[in-house]
């Protein structure tokens, strides 16, 4: 009897072992997706094992009652998205906020944004491509005996004089991302795909300015583009979507859902935000809020001068944040950014992310901070931490020096 009981006892033990060796022999990122293999993803986002300590300890604390709150928080959100159906909405969207404004319901009034939304933070990082293993595709140019200009994946043959090789010169904008774009019931746009392609390469080297050259990868992505905004919502509604977004990136499957707007200054815009995300979440992972909407709103403010992008500051816009709280904004965890002042989050996020790029003790920050996020994935840190580390007197200088930005209103144009 004895030698049974130890015999069970000793094979629980192996198998407490084994479970520690598989946590740890994982990808910090991995980690917590071993809920999501259980098919709830769901839970996954209400309860999160920490990816840098051992798993049954937490599992030991974790009570039935957490367990228990977690799904009862899960079905208020769900039940709050389908009441959020049956009001009717009128939207106005423009290139610079996108923005649903809802009629009055009893006592309570609200806005809502149109951006991708999760109640808290999943420990995603999507399958990349090192930059270096990358099969570089030959590039081409000469003339021909009659003047004319041709391209080509391999040298004419008859005047290798008359070859250029122009391979260096493209192959960072061709590695950048591998794009697939799918048109649901619609033979789709030939333009509005190069389109896109042109801007998915544009956020790639805009984030390369800052993304420490180790951690670039070549992203996949999958981009489903709907002939109009009805049929985005009739999709959106099948999958049981938020009623209230108007395009979003789902990491679960690394795609950007996204509508063809009647402007297509909409569409692309719309487009550089939610490929921002995508890049983030593939070169970094999960990266505090603020500076996920920070980033994909500076991408939207981008337009076209010649060959260069050039983002422009919102002056109208930066003159409704007097007095604004840095510190707060840093520290907001994504329930609470995405709540009753979301609008003015994406606003003061947007403002401090072009105040950071303006200066150079900013960009050295975010350089920094992403160096951070690329080497620890998933790994959790406040922005006093980030701050104190990077930024020369902390989160409070960083304030100071915001609002005082701020109030010159002296904001310069980035070109890249």
């Amino acid at each position: 009897m004895m030698k049974s009981l130890s015999r069970i006892l000793s094979m629980l033990f192996a198998f407490f072992v084994l479970i520690e060796v598989i946590w740890f022999s994982c990808e910090s990122f991995q980690r917590q997706q071993l809920l999501e293999t259980l098919g709830r993803d769901d839970l996954a986002r209400e309860i999160q094992l920490d990816p840098y300590f051992p798993i049954m300890p937490q599992l030991w604390k974790m009570r039935w009652d957490d367990h228990q709150r977690a799904l009862e928080e899960i079905k208020e959100e769900k039940q709050s998205n389908q009441r959020s159906d049956t009001i009717r909405s009128e939207q106005s969207i423009d290139t610079n906020r996108r923005e649903v404004t809802v009629e009055k319901v009893g006592d309570e009034s609200f806005q809502v944004l149109s951006q991708h939304y999760a109640a808290k933070m999943l420990c995603r990082k999507p399958k990349t491509q090192n930059l270096d293993n990358v099969n570089k595709q030959k590039i081409y140019k000469w003339v021909d005996e009659k003047g004319r200009t041709h391209f080509g994946e391999k040298p004419n043959a008859a005047d290798e004089h008359r070859t250029e090789d122009l391979t260096r010169q493209y192959e960072a904008l061709q590695q950048a991302v591998k794009l697939s774009i799918e048109y649901p019931n619609w033979a789709g746009d030939n333009l509005i795909e190069s389109e896109i392609k042109k801007q998915g390469k544009l956020v790639h080297k805009v984030l390369s300015h800052y993304v420490p050259k180790i951690y670039q990868r070549q992203i996949n992505l999958k981009i489903i583009l709907f002939k109009n905004v009805a049929e985005f919502e009739s999709h959106r509604d099948k999958q049981q979507a938020n009623a209230q977004w108007g395009a979003y990136y789902s990491s679960a499957s690394n795609s950007i859902y996204l509508p063809r707007y009647s402007n297509i200054e909409q569409t692309m815009a719309i487009a550089r935000h939610e490929m921002t995300h995508a890049m983030l979440a593939g070169m970094l992972g999960p990266v505090p809020v603020w500076l996920n909407e920070g980033l994909a709103e500076y991408m939207e403010s981008f337009s076209w001068q010649m060959n260069a992008a050039i983002a422009q500051p919102r002056v109208s816009q930066y003159k409704r944040l007097k007095g604004a709280n840095m510190k707060q904004l840093t520290n907001t965890e994504h329930k609470d950014f995405y709540g009753s002042g979301q609008q003015m989050n994406y606003l003061q996020a947007a403002a401090s992310i072009y105040f950071l790029l303006d200066h150079q003790a900013g960009r050295e920050w975010l350089k920094r901070s992403f160096a951070f996020y690329g080497q620890s994935p998933c790994r959790k840190a406040t922005a006093e931490q980030l701050f104190s580390e990077n930024y020369p007197g902390g989160i409070e200088s960083a304030s100071r020096h915001f609002n005082t930005w701020l109030d010159k209103g002296k904001f310069s144009s980035h070109r890249y």
